[in-house]
């Protein structure tokens, strides 16, 4: 008879002809005795809407495979062990689901009977991720599992009393205010030379307009989903309702219009604008140079229009330049020049 593992990766369903590979019985009658051995031994069941094969004696075309049920009853002395603040009663009506939640359950018991308490101090996520199972990403790679084991067990969401942490920048923090007003740098040099002045003068009007705190953007790292919302109300403790504007600054070309208007659709609950007064400088001091080529050689549209528009702009001089392949570094505002409008 075919052993039934070999069955087992042929999901529901197995056809007669299927059946014969498997088999390699090439003697037809002895084949038809196997068969119908494993319809009579509950492994296998006849599909009749698929017709026979026409052969003398006939099979089926098509057979389900019956998957023998297992025997749970090896789970059920570590059910009653689990700790009561867990649903024994349940996973003892439901063996198989215990068996599912099993590594979550044993480790989450084990931290109920012997370190409780810590639960009711927070930690981080990855904290209590390895306080309880060992593994600091345990959680994120079980986080939809390790919800259902909660609610299976009438536990909130919130019961493990972990936080999460914002996304880290690369930050310098001038002052603090009510309206605390940011500005995201796009390049490394720049947020340093900014940095380095803001810092060394004590002074924080940019072009006219105060700059409380600098971040450096790290590229696409700025641009991750609800990132600057997570460190707003993580890192500078801004509560709903506090007002913070962000403004960006970046290369003027392709790629940093992209990153300007996907960092602002990542954060919609926030106001990010361009530092208008930047890239207007940017514009001018380009003027009757010839700008470097732009190192992005990707044919992926940007919204330029829509940015000269926000920089009250005639978009033509920008549209142009990038036409062009050229862009203007945001280091064409280098020391000198950012220390003569630093006041």
């Amino acid at each position: 008879m075919i052993p039934p593992e070999k069955l087992s990766t042929h999901g529901k369903f197995i056809t007669e002809t299927e059946l014969q590979k498997i088999s390699r019985e090439r003697d037809y009658l002895l084949f038809h005795a196997e068969i119908e051995e494993m319809v009579e031994g509950g492994l296998l069941s006849p599909v009749k809407a698929s017709g026979k094969n026409g052969r003398i004696p006939p099979l089926f075309n098509k057979y389900r495979i019956i998957k023998p049920k297992e025997d749970y009853s090896e789970y059920l002395e570590s059910i009653r062990r689990l700790n009561p603040r867990l649903n024994i009663s349940a996973y003892l009506k439901r063996p198989e689901l215990y068996k599912k939640h099993r590594e979550l359950l044993e480790g989450l018991s084990q931290y109920l009977w012997h370190r409780g308490e810590l639960l009711e101090e927070p930690m981080s996520r990855k904290e209590r991720s390895f306080s309880i199972w060992g593994r600091e990403k345990f959680i994120d790679e079980n986080f939809a599992l390790l919800r259902e084991v909660l609610r299976f067990n009438g536990l909130g969401e919130d019961f493990l009393h972990y936080y999460d942490t914002p996304e880290p920048f690369f930050e310098y923090v001038h002052s603090q205010s009510a309206e605390m007003s940011v500005l995201i740098l796009e390049n490394k040099d720049t947020w340093f030379t900014f940095r380095k002045l803001m810092q060394a003068s004590g002074r924080n009007l940019i072009a006219g307009q105060r700059v409380d705190l600098l971040i450096y953007g790290e590229g696409n790292k700025i641009t991750k989903k609800a990132a600057l919302e997570d460190y707003a109300r993580g890192m500078l403790r801004r509560q709903a309702g506090q007002a913070i504007r962000f403004k960006y600054f970046g290369d003027l070309d392709r790629e940093g219009i992209r990153l300007f208007f996907r960092t602002r659709e990542a954060n919609p609950a926030l106001s990010i604008e361009p530092f208008v007064p930047l890239y207007l400088l940017m514009l001018d001091l380009a003027r009757g140079r010839e700008m470097p080529e732009s190192p992005d050689k990707r044919d992926i549209p940007a919204a330029a229009e829509d940015f000269a528009q926000l920089l009250g702009s005639d978009p033509a001089g920008i549209i142009d330049l990038l036409n062009q392949g050229r862009y203007i570094p945001q280091e064409i505002i280098n020391y000198q020049i950012l220390a003569g409008i630093l006041t």
